[in-house]
């Protein structure tokens, strides 16, 4: 066949990713021709549903909770038990939760800081800014757009999202 009578020979190179729509036979036949890796679906519907799994993927917080609380030196395991159990009562959220959320797993506001501060290295709202903005930036080496993962990590903004990465410390 000649060039012509394939328009998908004049796709350009393209990055390490490629989605296709198209029957199997065509897709890995693309994905020859750009010498890229293909991600085929045989319908949008098809598409929705593995964006929609993706999404699903990406909303725990966990990985980024325990990540913060390593880079404070205080892994999850060496927390007392009341503040272990805390974290694992939102660990599993989609969502970074707000200090308040935090508190109301005391039965004071008072000893919830006086136990914070025995065992943490930095406030509980800096420790939060810290874990939403990891959590940002692993939707956004995902592929997520900066405006969802922003609105997925709890900013208000993209503009504060984008403050609170290029931060130092």
């Amino acid at each position: 066949m000649s060039s012509e009578k394939e328009p998908w020979s004049q796709i350009p190179e393209a990055g390490p990713t490629v989605i296709v729509i198209a029957p199997p036979e065509l897709s890995s036949r693309i994905a020859h021709l750009i010498h890229a890796e293909v991600v085929a679906f045989r319908t949008l519907d098809d598409l929705d549903r593995w964006r929609a799994a993706q999404a699903d993927r990406h909303a725990s917080i966990q990985i980024d909770v325990v990540a913060a609380l390593e880079e404070l030196g205080s892994p999850l395991a060496a927390l007392p038990e009341k503040l272990q159990r805390m974290f694992e009562a939102f660990i599993h959220q989609g969502a970074v939760p707000s200090v308040n959320e935090l508190e109301q797993h005391w039965p004071s506001r008072r000893s919830f800081y006086r136990t914070w501060r025995e065992c943490m290295a930095e406030s509980p709202s800096s420790f939060l800014r810290r874990a939403r903005g990891l959590h940002a930036k692993r939707l956004l080496a995902s592929g997520v757009a900066a405006k969802e993962a922003a609105l997925i990590a709890g900013f208000s903004s993209v503009d504060r999202m984008r403050r609170q990465l290029t931060r130092k410390g």
